[in-house]
């Protein structure tokens, strides 16, 4: 209930993650294990990382700002020496119908090569939408079919090596409060 109040909240705009995170938690909140491919087309779980920090993201490869911002942010800042080596980086589709595997893997690379994105069928993937609080939203546009925009939440989600939600963070933060938040949130 702690984590979905502080997701709500943030995502009306009304009040920073980190904020709220600081106000209502840290709370001892268990990261939803899920099941989807990575960019290589093999089967994934974040259980599979048990044992290693990860930050999980939700986006998408068409994403014209948020996204690519993010990620630039997070690669940079996982250069920095107080950040684990062991840190990973999960990129969780918000648009399976383009997020191929095979485009993910470009776009990962892009970014840093330890970058794992993840796709799968909506259906697979909206209850973990759900777990996560992540709200997203197709716009059409009025180019065609194929073009549209995806409204999606901007959290990032910092998984401990125990696999328990250790802290929040946001698109917003520049490189040197992602590089405190991954040496902290560990």
């Amino acid at each position: 209930m702690a984590l979905a109040l502080i997701v709500v909240l943030a995502g009306l705009g009304a009040v920073p993650l980190t904020a709220l995170w600081r106000a209502f938690g840290p709370k001892v909140i268990a990261a939803p294990d899920f099941a989807l491919i990575d960019q290589d087309g093999r089967a994934f779980t974040l259980a599979g990382l048990r044992g290693h920090p990860v930050v999980l993201f939700f986006g998408y490869t068409h994403c014209p700002d948020v996204c690519p911002t993010t990620l630039a942010h997070l690669a940079q800042a996982l250069h920095s020496p107080t950040v684990p080596a062991d840190e990973n980086v999960v990129f969780i589709t918000v648009d399976p119908q383009r997020d191929s595997p095979a485009v993910l893997k470009r776009y990962m690379r892009l970014f840093d090569p330890k970058f794992v994105g993840l796709t799968g069928s909506l259906a697979t993937l909206e209850p973990i939408y759900a777990a996560y609080h992540m709200p997203r939203a197709s716009v059409p546009a009025d180019h065609g079919r194929n073009d549209y925009s995806i409204v999606h939440g901007t959290s990032l989600y910092y998984v401990g090596r125990s696999g328990v939600i250790k802290g929040f963070g946001g698109w917003q933060d520049d490189t040197s409060e992602l590089t405190q938040d991954l040496a902290r949130f560990q």
